[in-house]
């Protein structure tokens, strides 16, 4: 393999902690020798030594060319280092490790991943990664994926009004069935079932509200609703999501078990006194 070819496979993680660890250290070195003849210069003004400040700036102008010369060569070797084709071929394998080492289960291959309740995009060309369409330049994976973590307890510690939001999911369904019997002349019954997609885009109607409030971020607060246990409205009645045959339309989210479900359907019924009924796809 030549040396173009490894440079362009080379491991990010060795190639910043081990390749260019010895250049790291120049410019840290010669950082401190500039330093310390700087705290010189300053004493001997202190003292009004003018003849041992002109000493000194002279050893202070030597270390600063010596470090400028070592940051221009770690320079050109950070800039010869092919990010892209690192992005291409190595970061896939060493991201879904540091993942599993934080807890974080990852859905999706290269470029494309599912982080829940994240949705990562590796753009390679761009030299940039997209979590939830925002731009991030993270690009060692141990690094994005403390981040990921950081991010998702973040979340799971802010404050979240469960029985505020079953309530809007009951007033989002009530006004798509009123709408469905006003277009059909009658009453559909009971515990009508809808998609659950499009009880989201009802609640999102306005491209920037779903911009704000993606449907990665709804599936987050259903998690967060059986986190809370709570599936029952303020007027008695109970949540029941459910599965749909609609490829394309469920939503993936988990319950506080970190068990998998996948939702295609809600529904609301009666005033249920049993707790509340969750069916999902085995």
């Amino acid at each position: 393999m030549s040396d173009m070819a490894e440079k362009e496979v080379r491991d990010l993680d060795s190639f910043i902690d081990g390749d260019i660890l010895p250049d790291r250290r120049e410019v840290t070195d010669k950082k401190r020798q500039a330093s310390y003849h700087v705290a010189k210069f300053e004493g001997a003004l202190k003292r009004g030594d003018l003849d041992e400040a002109l000493k000194v700036l002279g050893r202070l102008e030597a270390a600063l060319q010596r470090e400028v010369q070592a940051a221009a060569a770690l320079r050109e070797r950070i800039a010869g280092y092919a990010l892209e084709s690192y992005l291409q071929t190595s970061f896939h394998g060493a991201f879904v490790k540091a993942c599993a080492k934080h807890g974080l289960v990852v859905q999706g291959s290269f470029p494309r991943y599912e982080v829940f309740p994240f949705r990562i995009r590796v753009l390679a060309d761009d030299r940039s990664i997209e979590v939830n369409e925002r731009k991030v330049r993270i690009f060692r994976p141990e690094a994005l994926a403390e981040y990921l973590s950081r991010r998702r307890s973040q979340l799971e510690s802010a404050f979240f009004d469960a029985q505020r939001f079953v309530d809007a999911l009951a007033s989002v369904y009530d006004l798509i069935v009123h709408s469905r019997e006003a277009a059909a002349g009658t009453k559909l019954g009971e515990g009508l079932e809808l998609p659950l997609m499009a009880v989201y885009e009802t609640l999102t109607l306005l491209p920037s509200q779903r911009k704000a409030y993606p449907v990665n971020m709804f599936a987050f607060d259903l998690h967060r609703l059986f986190v809370a246990d709570l599936f029952k409205t303020s007027d008695g009645r109970t949540l029941i999501l459910g599965d749909t045959r609609l490829r394309g339309q469920r939503i993936v989210t988990y319950d506080k078990t970190g068990r998998e479900h996948r939702f295609g359907s809600l529904r609301f019924e009666g005033q249920g006194t049993s707790g509340a009924q969750r069916k999902s796809e085995e």
